[in-house]
């Protein structure tokens, strides 16, 4: 019979093999009962906005195409659970004389396949290089989970400006902190390690940090900017949560001053 010593290890073990088999779906949550491509809607000459797809590496991208026709393009990634096409609206507003690119990753909304950071971070690199022809300057913004895709296209393509909201330094960093009593470093698949990239970005950077995020403490996005080799401009919205910023002025102030 077990002692009660090697029944921990036993257990601790166990949950150690689960938590590297089940990692990416406790990593990635695509919102439920996201709208899916209305193939209706596409190409539409009158409208401010239509659903479009991007055919890369087999998969089918879905995207949200706002302000078409105009010269300068911005790419969207958004947060883990988010649903993209909630931004349609503000961003129509705050990004007027921008072509705006609403991307839903992987296995979220009508995309398919499944979400990994390498799906991620080379199907941004796809998209830019597909749209790169088409516009004088490409900018990226990327919120959450979103902020390491961006943080990763920007470093190796060339970007006019990059917006950061609620970003991290690493998604290692931030599940260490959580689950520190396992071996994460060896574990985690995707590890998002922007604080390795950013010093390679050459664009315009604005960094915006929530006062009061709960889900990704301040402190990751203060030591992201840290790593910078050129200072981002810091805009911390005071009283801001992770998942309320969007309501705030002082954020859609922000965006609109940075991006004109």
């Amino acid at each position: 019979m077990l002692d009660f010593g090697k029944f921990l290890l036993v257990l601790y073990l166990i949950t150690v093999t689960f938590l590297y088999f089940a990692q990416r779906k406790m990593l990635y949550f695509p919102p439920v009962n996201s709208p899916t491509v209305n193939s209706s809607t596409l190409n539409s000459p009158t409208a401010q906005q239509d659903e479009i797809v991007f055919h890369v590496n087999e998969q089918t991208i879905q995207a949200w195409q706002l302000n078409p026709e105009t010269s300068h393009a911005l790419l969207y990634f958004g947060g883990n659970a988010e649903d993209v096409s909630a931004n349609i609206e503000p961003f129509l507003q705050l990004f007027p004389h921008h072509t705006v690119y609403l991307i839903n990753y992987r296995g979220y909304g009508a995309s398919t396949g499944a979400p990994s950071e390498q799906a991620l971070t080379q199907d941004a690199l796809a998209i830019y290089d597909q749209l790169t022809n088409d516009y004088q300057t490409i900018s990226v913004m990327g919120r959450s989970l979103g902020s390491g895709v961006a943080v990763n296209l920007s470093a190796v393509r060339a970007i006019k400006k990059m917006i950061l909201v609620t970003p991290f330094d690493s998604i290692l960093n931030v599940a260490q902190d959580i689950y520190w009593m396992f071996p994460l470093s060896f574990l985690l698949k995707d590890k998002f390690e922007s604080w390795r990239k950013v010093e390679d970005i050459n664009a315009d950077s604005l960094v915006i940090i929530a006062e009061q995020d709960e889900v990704i403490a301040p402190k990751y996005g203060h030591n992201l900017i840290t790593y910078f080799a050129t200072k981002p401009e810091v805009n911390v919205i005071i009283g801001a949560g992770h998942n309320n910023i969007a309501e705030f002025s002082a954020y859609q102030l922000a965006l609109a001053e940075f991006m004109q």
